[in-house]
């Protein structure tokens, strides 16, 4: 059984006063801690042995682009201490971990049971596994301020034994009950420019589209990256673009569309109005520069994390969408989460990085309005649940099928087809529990591609078996009757539900959903996968 927790501070150990109390909750045990220091410390992290060990388990990632595999404890990947410190603290909670040990961060499925957090609004939780396969629970304070006098309250765990695929189904609902997590709405039928287009899109490909696809059901028109001034400006138009964006939703509102715009609210491009006019709006280092969030070179290099702490960085977030609802608006992709838990120093000392992402995302859902649909992306999971209703949980899907570059150890993260149908699968409990999964755009044209007929099936039919969320991402006009006939085929078929693994373990992983059951042969994902619908 679990000991009594301890507190690391940035300096070493923290005295305090634990409170722990323990309950059954859906066939789990419930761990309830708060603590009360002795001294003012900056925390590092709150942590809880949990006597356990575990053979076999599924290494989930900090984010929706971050390692979904089965793997076992001594597969740690050293390599991954090798990339650079602003990648590693993107894909993983503690990306100084990188290469040393594994984590599931939030949960970790096991090989008999599931242990995770059921909250993300005060801290980032992961489990940790160490090489031998002792585990641990983490909750992540970030040096945040901690003063006597005051009582905190950690985000709650849950820890159950029994069947891996009962035991994940589980948790997800309790997690997701706590979380608040918004009742399910439609399956949106929507087009997104980007995997065809790319940053290269035309308010003349969104009308040529958009036309198209309302005419064949697909009704949600998403404009993604390629419109905006730049990364952090998201109500100017660049010079190229030359329409301004409450007239091209006008445009596809007449058509019978539904507006949909890309954004990622909290990054601000080095040398951009948004860090030159407000260089205080920004997480900064040790050294008091800005904190890297990443780097893009399509963007032009490094990218800055705003600081959602500070009230001022909060209202022009919120104006911000306010404004793109005003143009005409109701569906909002918003990518690069993550950014907001940036590693860094803050306004309020006493905010974690789980507390500033998560008043970040409140900001834009008070900024479009409870009715309008908001799809995260990049973004910690648990920490979207009440606020989003659909979630990316899966790396970028491309109109290639295997990897074309990455940092070493991190193969399984980098842009191909295939690292967004294994971690969709195995993330499918959480479908309709925290969110509508989002597997990411489905890809079936003809031209224009290396991918095999088999695999656009296979992108297609996982998109149908995880979650129903159906987004075409090609040119339309390269579609023939057989494509046709085939979205029809998805869009009338699929169905919305609750999802299930029966052994999220398993080499053919097998996923219930309404009236069928899908199986994935897993062991084949990384170069010849097929589903089948079992009869």
């Amino acid at each position: 059984m679990p000991t009594e927790p301890h507190i690391h501070g940035i300096n070493g150990s923290v005295t305090a006063n634990f409170a722990v109390r323990r309950s059954v909750v859906q066939g789990g045990t419930r761990w309830d801690i708060s603590f009360r220091v002795t001294q003012t410390s900056h925390i590092d992290r709150v942590s809880l042995d949990l006597h356990d060990h575990v053979s076999r388990f599924i290494e989930n990632g900090f984010q929706s682009w971050s390692a979904v595999r089965v793997t076992t404890p001594d597969d740690v990947k050293s390599a991954r201490a090798e990339a650079p410190r602003w990648f590693r603290r993107q894909m993983m909670a503690d990306g100084d971990d990188a290469g040393r040990r594994l984590s599931g961060d939030t949960y970790l499925v096991h090989d008999h049971g599931t242990i995770g957090f059921l909250a993300a609004r005060e801290t980032f939780g992961r489990i940790v596994v160490d090489p031998a396969g002792d585990v641990r629970a983490e909750w992540l304070f970030d040096g945040a301020l901690v003063t006597p006098g005051i009582t905190y309250t950690l985000d709650p765990l849950w820890v159950a034994t029994g069947d891996p695929g009962a035991t994940y189904s589980a948790y997800a609902a309790v997690s997701g009950r706590e979380m608040s997590a918004r009742a399910p709405r439609p399956l949106p039928r929507a087009w997104c420019s980007w995997y065809h287009y790319f940053g290269d899109v035309s308010p003349a490909d969104i009308r040529e589209n958009a036309r198209l696809a309302v005419d064949h059901g697909v009704t949600v028109i998403q404009i993604d990256d390629g419109w905006q001034k730049a990364i952090g400006e998201w109500t100017t138009v660049n010079d190229a673009w030359s329409t301004p964006m409450a007239e091209l939703a006008s445009d596809i509102t007449a058509v019978g569309g539904t507006p949909g715009i890309w954004t990622a609210p909290f990054l601000a491009i080095d040398n951009g109005s948004v860090a030159t006019a407000h260089p205080e709006w920004l997480v900064t280092n040790d050294d008091g520069r800005p904190t890297t969030a990443l780097v893009h070179e399509g963007w032009g290099g490094k990218v800055f994390a705003l600081d959602t702490t500070r009230p001022d960085v909060l209202h022009h977030i919120s104006s911000t969408f306010a404004t793109l609802r005003e143009h005409g608006f109701t569906y909002f992709k918003i990518d690069f989460l993550h950014a907001a838990a940036a590693v860094g120093h803050r306004a309020d000392r006493t905010a974690t990085r789980a507390r500033a992402l998560r008043q970040g995302l409140a900001a834009v859902r008070a900024g479009i309005g409870d009715d309008a649909y908001l799809v995260g992306c990049g973004c910690p999971l648990l920490s979207g649940v009440g606020i989003v209703d659909a979630m990316r949980v899966s790396m970028d899907v491309a109109p290639y099928w295997v990897p074309r570059g990455f940092f070493e150890g991190f193969e399984d993260v980098a842009v191909a087809a295939r690292n967004a149908v294994g971690p969709s699968a195995l993330r499918a409990p959480l479908h309709q529990r925290w969110f509508t999964l989002d597997p990411d755009c489905v890809l079936l044209r003809p031209t224009d591609t290396e991918l095999t007929p088999e695999q656009r099936v296979v992108i297609a039919e996982t998109a149908r078996a995880t979650s129903g969320f159906i987004v075409l991402s090609d040119r339309l006009s390269t579609y023939g009757d057989d494509e046709w006939r085939y979205v029809n085929e998805l869009l009338s078929t699929s169905r919305d539900g609750e999802r299930d693994l029966v052994d999220p373990l398993a080499a053919n992983l097998r996923i219930h959903w309404p009236d069928h059951e899908t199986t994935l042969n897993w062991v084949d994902v990384w170069s010849r996968t097929t589903l089948r619908d079992a009869p």
